[in-house]
């Protein structure tokens, strides 16, 4: 049975509002408090010392920073989860969050049940007094770029309700960590990820494709062609496969400063 944790939600967006509160409850945390307000919601947390704070970047008054300063300055020393959910994916938004201390970043909509065991790890370890990434100033964490590249992915119009989506996102991954990775894909990218998903390098090949012809029919053309524009003739159509994950890959490394 999981700890009930005590949560504060600051958020101006109703929709977002709604979201994190259901995903909340249906995770078995109590909700001590709402509000789209930064100043009021640094008074609600000194005041009631939650164990997790899900706040937007940008409030109704101050943006997510301003409220830090506040509760800085109001001498708060809790030790709540400091989680950034945001519709907005953006490299400047991540690094600045990161860089005050934010123990988490991630995009809305999120993966429930992968979100609630980041932020019960990150409680457990700041209970015990270990000292998470973000607050030594480390690099941003799995799970943070998971989110990057997942919103990227969005962003380029591949839909998240087709088995490609997790392929791609599971190859850029990949790709993050080696770039070599994909001057083999056929003999080590495809079955490597076949193995992990209990299919085959054949239908990871298809699956692939299939989602960056999706894309290409449905994806924003301007994004499309600032990703791909100077790599993709425009007489050969869509990139292939590798190229696809490569452009995406390289991309998460400019914005996000990944050598």
């Amino acid at each position: 049975m999981n700890t009930k944790l005590r949560a504060i939600v600051v958020q101006p967006n109703m929709e977002n509002m709604r979201s994190v509160c259901e995903f909340l409850k249906t995770y078995g945390y109590e909700i001590s408090a709402t509000t789209p307000s930064g100043s009021e919601a640094a008074s609600i947390i000194i005041k009631k010392q939650p164990d997790v704070i899900i706040s937007d970047a940008y409030l109704l008054d101050v943006d997510v920073c301003g409220m830090l300063d506040l509760l800085e300055r109001g001498g708060y020393e809790g030790k709540a989860v400091m989680v950034v959910a945001t519709g907005i994916n953006s490299a400047c938004i991540i690094e600045n969050v990161l860089n005050r201390g934010v123990d988490m970043f991630t995009l809305i909509p999120f993966d429930g049940g992968f979100a609630d065991k980041k932020i019960r790890d990150i409680h457990d370890r700041k209970k015990n007094g270990a000292v998470t990434k973000a607050q030594t100033g480390g690099e941003m964490d799995k799970f943070d770029l998971l989110s990057y590249v997942s919103g990227l992915m969005h962003e380029v119009g591949v839909p998240a309700s087709i088995r490609g989506y997790d392929y791609i996102r599971e190859s850029i991954m990949m790709a993050l960590n080696d770039r070599n990775i994909l001057k083999s894909i056929t003999k080590e990218l495809y079955p490597t990820i076949a193995k992990s998903n209990d299919t085959t390098s054949s239908r990871v090949e298809r699956a692939i494709r299939h989602a960056v012809e999706v894309a290409w029919q449905r994806g924003d053309v301007e994004v499309l062609n600032n990703i791909f524009g100077y790599t993709v003739k425009s007489s050969k159509g869509k990139p292939t496969n590798g190229e696809f994950i490569s452009m995406l890959a390289e991309r998460v490394r400019l914005d996000l400063k990944i050598s």
